[in-house]
This record gives structure tokens, sequence and C-alpha cells, in this order.
């Protein structure tokens, strides 16, 4: 009797292994020198420049001295289509000394996501969401938690504080857990994936994004990626641009990444992305 169950449990780990599950791996690249990134001024409010003994530098290009760009998220294109359940820890973002901890979050459809306050003062948490609809709440007290209602469609949105004007934060919502935001050597892994080809698309904030096709053989595949800068407009673009900037100022006085969009060319990252990029 022992020996038939030993048998049986054999055969059925040869069955489990016979489906490979992958490790995707990779790296982002900055392709050229990395444009400096700017200081965050925090003179204005005391609490938040003394919470840094360094200066602060915004993250809209992060980027190591090789290269290696920070907070590309990386994902499984038409993911949806291999199901997996949404995961059950919360993704959170995070305000320490005036900054969102991370800068760039990944978020499952039905995934819980919240905003933690870790400052002992006021922030407000706006979110320039349109599939999911935009929300705007004040968080005041230190370790204060709210969940945010921001995950029941695919999109990518910025998420703001009106009070500390350089706070901001990317959400990317995916309907599959097949995704990944690479670290600061640049280098990501998507895991739980079959065998088989399958198409990767990498999103970075400023830079746009870029495909790769993958083959997953063995359980492992490997796929990196080098951006690029973007082109400078003509001189003509930027004029239509300003045109159409000088019409549309009355209307949104915040139009901060319209008014980049003279200079470069926008690319939409994702679902939604140009929309939270209009704001």
């Amino acid at each position: 009797m022992k020996g038939r169950i030993w048998l049986s449990a054999l055969a059925l780990s040869a069955g489990m292994c016979s489906v490979s599950l992958a490790d995707v791996t990779g790296k982002a690249v900055y392709d050229g020198t990395p444009p400096k990134p700017r200081e965050i001024n925090m003179k204005a409010v005391p609490q938040c420049a003394a919470a840094h003994a360094d200066p602060v530098m915004e993250e809209g290009i992060v980027a190591g001295e090789g290269g290696e760009l920070k907070n590309v998220v990386v994902y499984v294109k038409d993911g949806g289509k291999l199901g997996g359940a949404a995961p059950t820890t919360p993704v959170e973002l995070d305000q320490k000394g005036c900054i969102y901890v991370p800068h760039v979050v990944t978020v499952m459809v039905g995934q819980e996501l919240k905003a933690k306050n870790s400052d002992g003062f006021l922030h407000n948490v706006h979110g320039l969401a349109k599939d999911n609809g935009e929300f705007n709440f004040p968080q005041q007290q230190k370790g204060q938690e709210n969940k945010i209602d921001g995950t029941k469609a695919v999109e990518t949105y910025k998420v703001k504080c009106d009070v500390h004007p350089w706070m901001a934060a990317w959400v990317v919502v995916l309907d599959h857990p097949y995704s990944a935001v690479t670290g600061d050597d640049g280098q990501y892994t998507i895991k739980g994936l079959k065998d088989g080809k399958y198409t990767l698309v990498a999103w970075q904030e400023k830079l746009g994004t870029q495909e790769a096709q993958i083959e997953v053989k063995d359980g492992k595949a490997t796929a990196d990626f080098k951006f690029a800068p973007k082109k400078k407009a003509s001189a003509d673009t930027i004029k239509e641009v300003q045109e159409v900037l000088a019409v549309s100022k009355s209307a949104d006085a915040e139009c901060e990444h319209c008014k980049e969009a003279a200079a470069t060319v926008v690319v939409a990252p994702v679902k939604g992305a140009e929309q939270a990029a209009a704001k």
C-alpha cells in the first residue's frame, strides 16, 4: 500500500514538473548619457526639507552610471488571456519626507491598493485616473492608511499631492499578474509564465514604450530594453502645440505635461495614459 502511494506521488510530481513556469528576466538601460536629475526645492516647506540629509532629486528619469534605468514597467501584452488571480497582498503607496515611495507601482484589477502617510503632517492623495475614476482625499495623521478605489479597469494614471506639488507617482493597473518594475540596477523578473511565445511591453514615464518578442523555453527567457532620448520636435510642431496651449490655457492652468509636449514627442504608455499625462 505504501509503495503504491509513493509511486502515485512520484507520478504526480513528474506531471507537475512537465509544465515549466518561467522566470523572464532582463534589463532596461538608457541609450547615451543620462540627463542629470534636477534637485527638488523643498526649502519653502521646512518640514519636508528637514526629513532629508541629502538633496532629493526628481524621479522622472532615474539612471545609474551605466545607464541602468529604474522604474520601468515591464509586462506581458494581452496577458489577461493567460488568467491568474489577483494577488492578496495589497500594493502600498507611502509618503515619506514628502516623496511618494515607490515612485511607480503595478497593481492587478481587483487587487487592493492603499495610500499611507508616514509623515506627521498633511498630504492629499489626488489620483488623475479616468477609467478608474478620479479620487482625492486628505491624509494628516502619521501612519494613516486609506484604501484607494482605483483598480477597477486597466489604466495608467498619475497620483500627485496638491499640498506639495513636486510629489508624484504612477499607478499601472493591469488585468493579469505578469509584470515587474525595474530596480536600481535596471533589472526585472516576471515569474509564472508557461513555455510559449509572448510580447513584452516596457513603459517609462518620460521615454515612452517599447515591445519585445520572447519565447519561453525550459522555463526561462530574457529580454533587454534600451531607451533612447526623445527626438526634439520641429519648429512648426512646437508652434502648433504652443497655439493649442494658448487656447486651452484658461481651461487647464496646471497643464505642465502639455507644456512638455511642446518640446518633446509624447508616446502614450498603456490604455488611458495619454489622458493622465494631459493632466
